[in-house]
């Protein structure tokens, strides 16, 4: 059942009672046209007023705030292609025979943006799909060739500061965030937060593999155990890794579609036009 508000009803009661009177009295002294017409006017302006004057300075508002949108957007996304290059490998080798021969992972491609004479953002372009099981492997190779441990504690410190990074991009500029990148950021920052705490868990079962080998059997078998248990970090640390990437890449989508949908009116570009007619043409001597 539809629930009834009194003050609307209230309201519609009092305004169909002006009408009818204001009816009423023209009608006695022969001004119905006249208060059709003022009728018209008034239903002109509040319409105006509305559906109009509103829209507009909504519009002008959100053209106030484009320039700082654009600043977050571009800081969100040099803070996620940060964290992409800690965690994943630039290139790994094609093969294992073909260890000379390399494929890239990612590339750093498109126009930079400058802001003076330095390079504020370069976008990041991942060549591997998220979900590929080929990405997994790279990251297994990737931490294999660092080192398993040392490869946890790096990904655990890209993933801190990305979250620190994001959280303190609530806490400043959260009125300037649509609803849509707030809950992928949301989701995210979460995702990471997840990611750490099994990294942790994980590193903490492989420590604890080898000592009880050492205790039980000797050294040959701690150093097998400490093998397997470094195989079994990398495995783990992979498939963590590769579900935050996952969970990276789509406000990173977002981010730069909303970057490439203003591409023509960003102020960055403006930036960059002054910066280039500031200095203008070098002069021979």
């Amino acid at each position: 059942m539809i629930r009834r508000n009194p003050g609307t009803i209230v309201v519609a009661a009092v305004s169909v009672a002006l009408f009818l009177l204001a009816l009423i009295l023209a009608r006695a002294q022969g001004k119905l046209p006249v208060l059709a017409l003022d009728l018209t006017e008034h239903l002109f302006g509040i319409v105006l007023a509305v559906f109009v004057f509103e829209r507009m300075l909504a519009w002008r508002d959100e053209r106030q705030w484009l320039a700082a949108k654009d600043w977050l957007h571009l800081i969100l996304l040099e803070t996620i292609d940060d964290l992409l290059k800690e965690l994943l490998p630039a290139t790994v080798p094609r093969g294992e025979v073909e260890i000379d021969e390399r494929i890239a992972v990612y590339e750093v491609t498109g126009e930079r943006i400058h802001v003076g004479e330095s390079v504020r953002y370069s976008p990041l372009r991942l060549l591997v799909s998220p979900g590929e099981k080929d990405l997994q492997s790279h990251i297994f190779w990737y931490a294999t060739d660092l080192g398993p441990p040392r490869y946890v504690d790096l990904a655990k410190e890209a993933l801190s500061d990305a979250r620190g990074k994001i959280r303190e991009t609530f806490g400043s500029s959260a009125r300037l965030m649509d609803a849509d990148i707030t809950t992928m950021l949301i989701s995210f920052e979460q995702a990471a937060m997840a990611a750490i705490r099994h990294l942790d868990s994980a590193a903490n079962m492989r420590n604890a593999k080898p000592e009880d080998a050492s205790h039980r059997e000797g050294e040959t078998s701690t150093t097998q155990s400490t093998r397997e248990a470094d195989h079994e970090l990398a495995f783990v640390s992979s498939i963590i890794v590769e579900s935050v990437v996952d969970s990276a890449m789509k406000p990173k989508a977002w981010l730069e579609d909303r970057r490439h949908t203003r591409e023509g009116r960003s102020p960055f570009r403006r930036l960059q036009a002054s910066s280039r007619a500031g200095r203008g043409p070098k002069k021979r001597t």
